[in-house]
C-alpha cells in the first residue's frame, strides 16, 4: 500500500511538472516567435517549421491506424486542420508582426475559454452556469481594455491588426475544441490529422508563393526555431498537457494555465522588449482572474460545461 501511495505521489509530481512545462512554453512562445518574425525569419518560415515538422512526426500515427479511422473523421480533418492548424497558427504568427507578444498571450489562451463557452452554447446548447457567465464577463472586459489601448496607440503602431488576428486564432481554436469534444475525437488523432493535413496544405504554398527569410538567418537560429516551433510547441507541449490532465486533473491544469496571460507580459518585456501600458496590465490581470474563475471547481457534479472545460485544459497549448 505504501509503495502504491508513493507511486501515485510520484505520478502527481510529474503531472505538475508536465503542466508547468506546458505553461512555460505557452508563456515564452509569443515572445520568442515575435523576436524572430520581426527580425530575420518570415511568418511563412515559422509556420512551415511548426506544422511541417509536427506533421512529419505525427504522420506515422495516421499511417499505422488508417484502417481504424472512420471515413467521416478523415473528411472532418480538412476543416479541422484550418481551425486548429494552418489557419489558427497563421493568425498567431502573422499577428505577431504587428502586436506585442503580451497581447497574443492574453487574447489567445486568455480568451479561449470564453470562446468555447459561447460556441458550445450557440451550437450545442451547452448550458453556461452563473460562475462561467461571470468569468466570461471578466475575460471580455479585459479583451475590450486591450483593444481600447491598441486603438489609442498605447503599444505598437499596428497592434489592432495583430489583436484581431489573435482573437480570430482563439475563435478558430475554440471551434475545433468544441467539435472534437462533442464528436469524441481522441487528442492524438486530432492533432495528427491537423498537423499532417496542415503540412500538406502549406508545402505547395510555401514553395511557390511564400516569402522566405532563411537566407538571411543564421544556422543556429534556424535550428533553434525548428526545435522550438516543430518539436516543442508542435508536439511536446501537446503531450505534456494531456499527461497533466490525466494525472492531476483538467481543472487543476486549467487553473495553472491562468498564469499564461500575466506571465506572458513578463516574457514580452524581457524577451521581445515590447512596451506594456498601464491599461494593458489591468486588462491582462482581469483576463487572468476570469480564467481562474472559469476553471475553479463549482461542485462534484460533471456537467456538459465541465466536460468542455476539461478539453480546454487538455488542449490549451494548441491555441497559440
Amino acid at each position: 500500500m505504501l509503495k502504491s501511495a508513493n507511486g501515485r505521489r510520484t505520478t502527481v509530481v510529474f503531472g505538475y511538472i508536465a503542466a508547468l512545462a506546458a505553461v512555460a512554453m505557452n508563456v515564452v512562445y509569443p515572445a520568442i516567435t515575435r523576436v524572430s518574425v520581426t527580425a530575420t525569419l518570415t511568418p511563412a518560415d515559422l509556420l512551415m517549421l511548426r506544422l511541417g515538422i509536427s506533421g512529419l512526426i505525427f504522420a506515422p500515427y495516421l499511417f499505422w491506424n488508417a484502417s481504424t479511422i472512420p471515413r467521416r473523421i478523415w473528411i472532418a480533418g480538412v476543416p479541422l486542420s484550418f481551425f486548429h492548424g494552418w489557419g489558427m497558427a497563421a493568425c498567431v504568427i502573422f499577428g505577431l508582426q504587428f502586436a506585442p507578444a503580451s497581447h497574443a498571450a492574453a487574447l489567445g489562451p486568455g480568451a479561449l475559454s470564453a470562446w468555447i463557452a459561447v460556441l458550445g452554447f450557440l451550437v450545442y446548447r451547452i448550458a453556461i452556469s452563473t460562475q462561467k457567465f461571470l468569468a466570461i464577463g471578466a475575460i471580455i472586459t479585459g479583451v475590450l481594455l486591450i483593444l481600447v489601448g491598441s486603438a489609442k496607440g498605447l503599444s505598437t503602431a499596428n497592434s489592432m491588426t495583430g489583436d484581431v488576428m489573435f482573437l480570430a486564432a482563439s475563435g478558430l481554436a475554440a471551434a475545433y475544441l468544441v467539435y472534437v469534444q462533442q464528436n469524441r475525437i481522441s487528442p492524438v488523432l486530432g492533432v495528427s490529422l491537423v498537423s499532417t493535413y496542415s503540412a500538406v496544405v502549406l508545402l505547395p504554398w510555401y514553395l511557390l508563393a511564400a516569402k522566405s527569410g532563411f537566407s538571411a538567418a543564421s544556422a543556429s537560429e534556424i535550428i533553434c526555431q525548428a526545435v522550438f516551433q516543430g518539436i516543442l510547441s508542435g508536439c511536446v507541449v501537446f503531450l505534456a498537457i494531456n499527461y497533466a490532465a490525466q494525472t492531476i486533473g483538467s481543472q487543476t491544469t486549467g487553473m495553472l494555465f491562468a498564469l499564461v496571460p500575466a506571465l506572458g507580459v513578463v516574457a514580452s518585456l524581457l524577451i521581445a522588449k515590447d512596451p506594456v501600458s498601464g491599461i494593458e496590465w489591468i486588462a491582462i490581470f482581469v483576463i487572468s482572474g476570469g480564467v481562474v474563475a472559469g476553471a475553479w471547481p463549482a461542485g462534484r457534479s460533471t456537467s456538459p460545461q465541465a466536460a468542455a472545460d476539461g478539453v480546454i485544459a487538455r488542449r490549451c497549448a494548441q491555441a497559440d
